[in-house]
């Protein structure tokens, strides 16, 4: 089993596509699942549509947004936010419009300055809930988009991978003089896998001690929080938009309950380097999609205890589709 093996069940899951900025007068083309969508806003709120005009399949991301319809650049077919058909230019306006005239709509909804899509029936599960991102004394300090060429779970997994921490980034999250990961306590909760972790060393942030605190939403969406003895705290939202097999889009944001430091922009350029570091190595995993078998590949007790925990509620999807 791989993970483009899910894909049928994921569309039942909530999915992050854009940044709510990112969506605006102008139609938006995105490709989910392997299946090009369109996002734009309608009547006040986001809409999502399979990115195909019924008439003779034209791309709806061509087009514009007119009033409250969107407006196909073929032939001008214009739709309303439900998906219905509503203006035929080239027919007498008393000619009745076809009732098969309507798009394919999915839904769609605005959560913590994200567009999310589900393209299923109905949702399998909420949008994660993720209060702190809704919390007034927390600021978004850093949002950003990057496309990475490897599957969306290749990326959530090298996110919650500890042993790589002293190799990859020898020098900012540890040493190879101290490769030994922390013993974690890795637990399932429904949708969600969650563990804390002490005692790794972060160069990105200001000394002290803190406590860092991983939640796993299935399938792709990451919140870790770094909390600090004096109750400062930075959480750190990441989430994948998952393309196709071997191509994905992270949604990542940093946010803060506190004034970062003088020389902050240090620290947001080690952040870079980080980001930077792990794209060559999770571009180059073979096979590009995770492996949901888990007897394809080598597993160690202790160190491979989050990813092990993340490929078996991951492929609890296939089985229960």
């Amino acid at each position: 089993m791989r993970e483009s093996d899910l894909w049928p069940p994921l569309r039942e899951y909530w999915h992050p596509v854009a940044f709510a900025e990112d969506v605006g007068d102008k139609p938006l083309a995105v490709k989910l699942l392997d299946e090009q969508i369109v996002v734009c806003r309608l009547a006040g709120r986001v809409a999502a549509f399979r990115d195909l005009c019924i008439h003779r399949g034209t791309p709806l991301s061509l087009g514009w947004v007119e009033g409250e319809n969107l407006v196909c650049a073929y032939h001008g077919w214009a739709y309303e936010a439900s998906g219905k058909c509503i203006r035929i230019p080239s027919i007498p306006p008393e000619h009745p419009i076809p009732k098969k005239a309507c798009l394919t709509a999915y839904h769609a909804q605005e959560r913590y300055g994200v567009v999310w899509v589900c393209m299923g029936d109905e949702p399998q599960v909420p949008i994660p809930e993720i209060s702190t991102l809704e919390d007034a004394n927390f600021r978004v300090d850093v949002r950003n988009g990057r496309l990475w060429k490897c599957s969306a779970a290749r990326a959530i997994e090298n996110f919650i991978d500890l042993g790589h921490l002293p190799w990859i980034h020898e020098g900012i999250l540890g040493t190879r003089d101290n490769p030994l990961t922390p013993v974690v306590n890795v637990e399932r909760v429904d949708e969600e896998i969650r563990f804390t972790v002490e005692g790794i060393e972060d160069r990105t942030r200001e000394a002290g001690s803190y406590t860092r605190v991983f939640r796993i939403f299935r399938p792709f969406t990451i919140y870790l929080s770094k909390v600090e003895h004096d109750g400062k705290t930075e959480v750190m939202y990441f989430a994948c938009t998952p393309h196709t097999a071997k191509e994905c889009t992270r949604l990542f944001m940093i946010a803060r309950n506190y004034e970062i430091a003088q020389g902050g922009s240090k620290v947001e350029d080690l952040g870079e380097l980080i980001i930077e570091q792990d794209r060559k190595i999770v571009e180059n995993q073979r096979p590009e999609e995770l492996p949901l078998d888990l007897t394809e590949e080598l597993h160690i007790k202790g160190p491979d205890a989050p990813a092990l925990a993340y490929r078996r509620m991951m492929r609890e999807i296939g089985i229960e589709a």
